[in-house]
This record gives structure tokens, C-alpha cells and sequence, in this order.
């Protein structure tokens, strides 16, 4: 793909899609949108310098963010300056058709992640994606060669990358010099020289994990392995347990060439469940099966359900015999509850409307924080159910907790409780001060950046003047939001405003353009 062609699908993507698939970062999709041809054109000039050191790659923030249903499992999401990200986007999507055209056909049904065929912005093929991964799993599980599953991911993929790796194998499937070492150069620049992992939360990062994959794909093609691939996520089907054995040995050996290794905690060899639908198909729902099928639909890849879905309700029989306080005393008394048993309790309390009990699982996931993202978005689904009391019973506890001079290390459920506070319903102006004013020095700004958008709107005069006096400390990402909040002001003071800060702002094409429309009188 040309230069041209790269640097506009890569702004229609980011405007279309926003500019990660983790967090969420609303006022950088708009203002890419209202400045598309702008953005192309700068984009273009920077990347055409062709030294990454002359490009104005600026460094990136990391939030840790839940990954699993398991209590310290995290990943490390990059937040990446919006400029930057276009242009990285772009200078993978030079290499993006070549890397796809290298990787295993689809028609092959065996990797079925980030395929290449973009579309009205979009990158990745909407056809074949995760839910097919997992029929096509089920598909050769029950065929009558395989015996043996394996089940086996990469730990810390991602961040495990070799760049050098990477490289190497970009030059083989004969991608253009300067292509490879741009990227082979940003990404060593954003490693800090590690020379491993690359930026996660992104479609760039997504297009350059596969590629890392290609050689291990082949070689296991090669060596006669039968199996099925996700991102780094396989299942290995196998005939007799020695096979099993083989082809993991296999596996793990050119993958350490690569350096990388397996997740041994979540490694598993079982017998293939023969028929699995079919022997289902006559046993009773149960909360559990309910919530199973339900949690496939929110979880996608993360295998945590952040969004929260409600059964259909001929579904609502097997909630509406669950004894709720029973549950929570034996949930309460497990010390650490598995996150399926808070979520049954969750759609329990909705479907008989106990209310009052919603309260004191309020609690719970304020101290089980891997519920708390599902939580906070059934409130906000619902917040037209739950009565007025409740719903500010609720709000005063996580507003409360907000406050406590612990959880500001927690960023990323920090960040969703701002969310929640934001919301009609649920808003404490108090709380989401408190969360902009409070980061330090070492802590992302992710959580400021929710709750000043939160506060767009709602700020007095002088509440916003007082925000105004910490703009010098806020980043980039806060600055925009603290320009975006200044509708505050009479406008003759927007405008002068905007007139003293414009110098300090010409490295951040987006906020140069927010203070261009400050001083003409417009919103920002």
C-alpha cells in the first residue's frame, strides 16, 4: 500500500474506531474526525522525513486494565498521543497487505485473527473473527481423528515480541527496506532499546502480532501439527496422547527460539468432549449455563465480561428461584468469589427486583475489583430501574471510595468508577475533582482524562478557573479535555484564554486546532 493510501485509511479507521480497543478516548475520535484532511496531510509530511527521530513520536502512557476472569491478571494497554498513532497506523498499513498475503489463507480455517481486508474504515475482516475460532474448535474436537486437546496460550505476548524477530521476518516476505526499518526503528524507540514488545490496544499493534506469528504458523503447518490459532491463543488436536506430547514439544521449542514461551498455568491437555451440544441439549438451564452463554456474547477475546447483557426473559425462571441473601452469605464466606457467582447474584437482584440487595453487591465489587467494569455498566444500563434511593445509596459509596487515599493507584477501575459519576443518574461533580486534582507524578492520567470529560458542561465559572491553575502540570491528554471543559467562560475570556496558551501547545496538532477555534469565538 502507498504512502497516500496509508496515511488516509488510517485516519478513517481512527476516526471511525476511535483510537484504542481498551480505553476509551472520545474527544480525540471527534476532533480526528472534524480534521481529517489536516491530519492526512500532516501525518504525510511527518512520516515522509524518513528518520523516526524527525517524526514527533512522543512517549507512550500505560494503564494496567483486567485481561481475565482471574484476580491479578492484568495487561499492559499503551495510550498512545493520537498523531502518533495515526502515524504508526499508517506505517504498518504500508505492510499490511504483504504481511496478509504471507499468513495462512482463511480458506485454510486455521487463524482466524486480524485478517486484513479493509472496509468503510475498518481494517480487519467482520466475516471470520473469535466466534468462529470457537466453532471451528468444537468442529475438529468432535471429528473422529482427535482424541487429545491442548489448550495453550503465549504468556505476556505482546510484550514478548522480539522487534528483531519482527524485522527479520518482514525482509523475508519481501516487504520494502524503509518500510521495516521505520517500524523496526519506532518500536525500538518506544522499547527504550529492549528490543521486545510492542504496544497493546491498538490495530497497528494487532497487524504486527500477527506478522511475529508467521514463521511458528508455517513451521507447525510444516512439521504436520493440527491446530487452530487465535492472536496467541491455540488448540491442538491431536490423535493419541504421545502426538499431544509431540506436537506441544514442538510448539514450545520454536517458540522459544523466538523468545517466547507458553502460559504453563493455563496449559491443559484433555479428552476431546464428543458431541458436546448434542449431550446438552436435554439438561435444564441453570443460572450458571445461562450466564455461560450470555458471558460469550460480552467477553469476546478478554474472557471477562466488562459489558453487561440481560438474559431474554424466558430465561428469567432459574434467576427468580435463587434465595439472593443466601448467596451472598456463602459468597461473602468463599473469601475469594469467583466472578460468575457475582454475576448471577447481579442478574438476581435485577429480575426480582431487590434493589436494596443491589446495594451490598455494590460493595462486594468495590472490593472484588475484577466485577466492578461489569457493574458499573449494568448501572448505567439500567439506571431508569433502579430507584432514585438506591441508585444514590450506591453513587455515595463509590464516590466515597473514589476519595480514599488508596484506590487513586488503581487507575483503571478508577477510571470506570469515573465513568460511572459522569453518568445522569449517578453525577458527583465532588468526586470527579477530586479525581483530577489527585494524580502523581508517577500515575497515568487516565482516570483524569474520564472525569474531566465527565465534568464538559456542568462547571461553574469559577470551578473552572480553579481547574484552570493546575493546566500547567495536566499532559497532553488532560489539556485537551481542560480546553474542551473551557465553555465555562464568557466567551470574550475564552478567547483570551486561548490566545496565552496557544504557544505552549504547537507540539499537539489536536489542541493547536481546539485553541484555533477558542479564539474565533467557537467551541473548542
Amino acid at each position: 500500500m502507498n504512502l497516500d493510501d496509508a496515511c488516509r485509511l488510517s485516519i478513517e479507521h481512527l476516526a471511525a474506531h476511535g483510537s484504542s480497543d481498551i480505553t476509551r478516548e472520545s474527544l480525540e475520535a471527534a476532533l480526528i474526525s472534524a480534521h481529517k484532511v489536516d491530519l492526512m496531510s500532516e501525518v504525510r509530511a511527518k512520516i515522509r522525513h524518513g528518520d523516526v527521530n524527525n517524526m514527533g513520536f512522543k512517549p507512550i502512557q500505560y494503564i494496567l486494565t483486567p485481561k481475565n476472569r482471574y484476580v491479578f491478571d492484568y495487561r499492559k494497554a499503551a495510550i498512545i498521543d493520537p498523531l502518533c498513532l495515526a502515524k504508526y497506523t499508517a506505517i504498518v498499513l504500508q505492510a499490511a497487505p504483504e504481511i496478509e498475503k504471507s499468513r495462512i489463507p482463511t480458506s485454510e480455517k486455521i487463524v482466524f485473527s486480524a485478517r486484513f481486508a479493509p472496509n468503510d474504515g475498518a481494517l480487519f475482516d467482520k466475516s471470520i473473527g473469535y466466534g468462529d475460532w470457537r466453532e471451528r474448535v468444537k468442529e475438529l474436537a468432535n471429528d473422529s481423528s482427535c482424541t487429545y486437546v491442548v489448550q495453550c496460550d503465549i504468556a505476556s505476548f505482546y510484550d514478548r515480541i522480539n522487534i528483531h524477530r519482527v524485522e527479520s521476518t518482514l525482509l523475508s516476505i519481501g516487504l520494502d527496506k524503509q518500510i521495516v526499518s521505520t517500524l523496526n526503528s519506532l518500536l525500538l524507540l518506544w522499547s527504550k532499546k529492549d528490543s521486545y514488545g510492542i504496544p497493546v490496544g491498538n490495530a497497528a499493534s494487532r497487524i504486527v502480532a500477527e506478522a511475529a506469528l508467521i514463521d511458528i504458523d508455517r513451521y507447525l503447518i510444516d512439521a504436520g501439527v493440527k491446530f487452530v490459532r487465535y492472536v496467541d491463543d491455540f488448540r491442538i488436536f491431536a490423535p493419541d496422547l504421545i502426538t499431544a506430547q509431540r506436537w506441544m514439544n514442538l510448539l514450545t521449542t520454536r517458540l522459544f527460539r523466538d523468545g517466547l514461551m507458553l502460559n504453563t498455568g493455563k496449559t491443559k491437555l484433555y479428552l476431546a468432549d464428543k458431541d458436546e451440544d448434542a449431550a446438552g441439549a436435554s439438561v435444564d438451564e441453570t443460572p450458571e449455563t445461562i450466564i455461560r452463554k450470555v458471558t460469550k456474547l460480552t467477553g469476546g477475546y478478554n474472557r471477562v465480561a466488562r459489558s453487561f447483557i440481560m438474559p431474554a426473559s424466558d430465561k428469567y425462571e432459574a434467576f427468580l428461584r435463587i434465595d439472593i441473601p443466601q448467596e451472598i452469605e456463602v459468597l461473602e464466606a468463599t473469601g475469594i468469589p469467583e466472578f460468575s457467582g457475582i454475576q448471577k447474584l447481579i442478574i438476581s437482584c435485577l429480575i426480582q427486583q431487590r434493589f436494596d440487595l443491589l446495594e451490598k453487591i455494590a460493595i462486594i465489587c468495590g472490593e472484588y475489583l475484577y466485577s466492578l467494569e461489569y457493574f458499573v455498566d449494568m448501572l448505567l444500563k439500567n439506571s431508569d430501574v433502579i430507584p432514585q434511593q438506591n441508585k444514590e445509596n450506591i453513587t455515595n459509596h463509590y464516590a466515597q471510595l473514589v476519595l480514599t487515599s488508596g484506590f487513586g493507584a488503581l487507575e483503571w477501575h478508577q477510571a470506570t468508577l469515573a465513568k460511572l459519576l459522569s453518568s445522569d443518574g449517578y453525577f458527583r461533580k465532588s468526586a470527579l475533582i477530586h479525581i483530577v486534582k489527585a494524580p502523581a507524578k508517577d500515575s497515568v492520567t487516565y482516570p483524569s482524562m474520564i472525569a474531566l470529560e465527565g465534568l464538559r458542561g456542568r462547571l461553574t465559572r469559577e470551578e473552572f478557573r480553579t481547574i484552570r491553575e493546575w493546566f500547567d502540570r495536566c499532559d497532553e491528554w488532560e489539556k485537551r479535555r481542560v480546553i474542551s471543559a473551557s465553555i465555562a467562560l464568557p466567551e470574550d475570556e475564552r478567547k483570551a484564554w486561548g490566545r496565552a496558551i496557544k504557544p505552549m501547545l504547537q507540539a499537539d496538532f489536536l489542541a493547536t486546532k481546539m485553541v484555533d477555534n477558542l479564539i474565533r469565538g467557537q467551541e473548542p
